[in-house]
């Protein structure tokens, strides 16, 4: 049993000993930034399935903070998609994941193009999914629904991603 704490004493020490040399080569925090790499740019059709793959760009309105990534699935049958959104909020104290999923209804599929609406997916705020299957490229757009007395943020995004 002594020997076990004379063990654990050096394991510690030398861990210690480890971390603080490679401070004094290279002094950075454990809270510096890490890289952030977005999913690759991918939208995909096959049997009444569509995947998209990426990362929203807001070029209208409020930009949040941070970086994030997309996943859309929609299923032809269903007429449904589904949107995971999940983002990484950088600040001085470290960082915080947000996620979200959002629930849209499909209004129109072609063979080139579909756009579903998610109808107050943000508070009071409808968001649009529209995708042009031709050119395999996406854009959201967010406004207030048609209900009186909704005020918000008018705004739009389109998708990108980074390469593999």
């Amino acid at each position: 049993m002594r020997y076990l704490r004379y063990l654990a004493v050096a394991l510690a020490s030398s861990l210690l000993s480890a971390y603080t040399v490679l401070w004094f080569v290279a002094p950075t925090t454990v809270e510096s930034p890490h890289t952030v790499i977005r999913p690759p740019l991918k939208v995909e059709q096959q049997d009444g399935q569509l995947l998209i793959w990426g990362s929203w760009e807001t070029n209208k309105g409020y930009v949040a903070p941070g970086t994030n990534a997309v996943e859309i699935r929609c299923d032809l049958a269903s007429a449904r998609c589904t949107e995971a959104y999940a983002s990484i909020l950088h600040h001085t104290e470290g960082e915080d994941i947000e996620a979200q999923v959002f629930s849209y209804v499909v209004q129109t599929w072609t063979e080139t193009k579909m756009q579903a609406v998610a109808d107050q997916a943000m508070g009071c705020l409808d968001r649009r999914l529209l995708v042009d299957l031709t050119t395999q490229q996406a854009r959201l757009e967010w406004s207030p629904g048609p209900e009186a007395g909704c005020e918000g943020d008018t705004g739009g995004a389109v998708l990108g991603g980074d390469p593999l």
